[in-house]
């Protein structure tokens, strides 16, 4: 019944997961089933090796992996009727009594640095096969937006919340990056965040902040599901956000993107279409406008036609038209 797969944690967590489904679809040689937050069904729809996990698959697999250690998650596992178990954690204090009865093998590897996406594919399976690359996502489709949502011009989308507020940035500093962005040519501006209270009030001073320097935006705000943000997303020009789900999915998406981290270290990014910098950095308009400039001359990933060779590596003809 092939390999179901468990993870219950955040959008972005479920994001950055894609590089593992990919690299076990490679081995099985047939798509990956993941059992996960039903409302991070449309990610997996972005994943042509990787389907939901229901029926047999969900109940009878292989094999399962355990990606996370929680108590959903182990009760899934516990549930499943499966001889191979395998769970997978940072470092054997998280192992309880719980997870022993439940897994047949539990795997400890500690993350040594990497993010999470690296970690995962070191920690599962072997390294013969296909290289490591960053997650990736398909293009969302046209019918995932409603009419006058997504602006037919070039626009610049702001998500400046996640799960957690100690993330969250200088409404000003937001401000003066869009007055930059406008002045690069983007002049409509839509800012977005999720529904919590503080979403909305900070999403508001972001936009009484960027008016008194005589840019409008349209708040977005706890206005759109789960597709129609992951289209709208996709379609923008520019991304500016903070550290959480949009920027993994601007990444995954290949839409350029600037990242401010409010708190932990700044990665690394080798890729010039994807810029991370600390929370009040002074250099932070300039490298708008580097990135700005730099992404004009790299071509996007097309809209349609085949996958990037990362993506279809180690996924059969078979799969790829079982996933249409």
């Amino acid at each position: 019944m092939g390999e179901l797969v468990i993870l219950h944690k955040q959008l972005g967590d479920t994001v950055l997961l894609e590089p593992v489904l990919r690299k076990i679809a490679h081995f099985t040689g047939e798509r990956v089933h993941l059992l996960c937050p039903p409302q991070w069904r449309p990610i997996i729809e972005l994943m042509p090796h990787t389907q939901f996990a229901t029926g047999k698959r969900r109940w009878m697999p292989d094999r399962l992996r355990a990606l996370d250690s929680g108590g959903r998650t182990t009760r899934a596992a516990a549930f499943t009727f499966c001889r191979e178990k395998v769970l997978l954690v940072p470092e054997p204090g998280w192992v309880t009594r719980t997870h022993r009865a439940v897994y047949s093998q539990i795997d400890a590897v500690a993350p040594g640095g990497r993010d999470m996406a690296r970690w995962l594919w070191d920690a599962v399976g072997t390294d013969i096969g296909p290289k490591y690359e960053p997650p990736v996502l398909e293009r969302p489709p046209e019918d995932w937006t409603r009419e006058g949502l997504c602006p037919a011009e070039p626009f610049v989308l702001l998500h400046p919340v996640t799960t957690s507020l100690t993330k969250a940035c200088d409404p000003a500093q937001w401000a003066a990056l869009l007055r930059v962005a406008h002045d690069l040519g983007l002049k409509r501006i839509l800012v977005s965040g999720g529904m919590e209270a503080w979403h909305y009030e900070h999403c508001a001073r972001i936009a009484s902040a960027t008016k008194e320097l005589g840019v409008t935006i349209e708040d977005v705000s706890g206005m759109t599901v789960l597709p129609e943000f992951l289209h709208l997303l996709s379609r923008a020009r520019l991304v500016l956000c903070v550290d959480g789900a949009a920027s993994h999915l601007a990444r995954a998406l290949n839409v350029p993107s600037l990242t401010l981290h409010a708190v932990g270290s700044v990665p690394e990014e080798v890729n010039p279409r994807h810029v991370h910098l600390a929370a009040g950095a002074t250099n932070a308009a300039k490298v708008l406008h580097e990135l700005f400039t730099v992404s004009d001359t790299i071509l996007d990933t097309p809209s349609t036609g085949p996958l990037p060779t990362s993506l279809r590596e180690g996924i059969t003809g078979s799969l790829r038209a079982a996933a249409r």
